[in-house]
């Protein structure tokens, strides 16, 4: 018995994400989700909030979704992966603005196929499951030819799986 919706990818897919833009879940009054169309079509910023682009380090960046935790208690991690290149004062602001957002972030996401997803924002909760910084680590590399870098991964936990986003990305 095969999977309705599941085969082979098309020829040439691209994997990875391209860019990334966040918010602070405070920032946001509303996310539009028009159901027929299946995905958001809008996310309502607060008057002074905007989606900020995060430039990390070419092909390092990584949006993944998956169950944790055994039927009935299991639920859908999120999980916003990206490197910055170097070690130094710009790695580590960037760091400590993501540990500042207490409240969390929201966080469109364009994948290397062109799609885009909305992470951070529950269809059932809303802001009450946002993406937080749950890892950053500072890796100077071993050898002159190395690259130093700071990765930073981003999680949350929701019952569902993120919704595509439709709308406008600021670009």
């Amino acid at each position: 018995m095969g999977l309705v919706g599941c085969g082979r990818g098309p020829v040439g897919a691209a994997g990875g994400v391209e860019k990334v833009w966040l918010v602070p879940v405070g920032g946001i009054t509303a996310c539009r989700y028009d159901a027929a169309a299946g995905g958001y079509t809008e996310v309502v910023l607060r008057k002074g909030a905007c989606f900020a682009r995060y430039d990390f380090a070419e092909d390092t960046a990584s949006y993944r979704q998956y169950v944790s935790g055994e039927h009935p208690m299991s639920c859908i991690v999120h999980e916003l992966s990206f490197a910055f290149h170097g070690t130094g004062r710009d790695a580590a602001a960037a760091v400590d603005g993501l540990a500042a957002s207490g409240g969390g972030v929201a966080a469109l996401v364009r994948t290397a196929e062109g799609g885009v997803w909305l992470a951070g924002w529950s269809p059932e909760f809303g802001e009450e499951c946002p993406l937080r910084l749950a890892d950053a680590v500072s890796e100077t590399s071993e050898g002159y030819d190395g690259n130093p870098y700071v990765r930073v991964t981003l999680r949350s936990e929701d019952v569902s799986l993120s919704r595509p986003f439709l709308g406008a990305v600021p670009e």
